[in-house]
């Protein structure tokens, strides 16, 4: 399964939405004693890896050559 440009731009608007909520969640004051049930802070690493992941897409799709990495596999 393949993903072609738009489809590629849309997961990474998205993913890009979801650090932004998660950040803006993470910083939000709360009343003291009052803790996050979620783990905004895991959720920004996640976003951020998916971000990186679908950026190396991109620029596959746009160079139109498969990325090999360091040792050429």
């Amino acid at each position: 399964m393949f993903m072609d440009l738009f489809t590629t731009l849309i997961a990474l608007g998205v993913a890009a939405l979801v650090f932004a909520y998660a950040y803006w969640q993470d910083k939000r004051e709360r009343e003291p004693g009052q803790v996050s049930l979620i783990p905004y802070t895991m959720i920004q690493i996640l976003a951020v890896v998916t971000c990186l992941v679908l950026l190396a897409h991109l620029v596959t799709l746009i160079s139109g050559a498969p990325f090999r990495g360091r040792l050429g596999g």
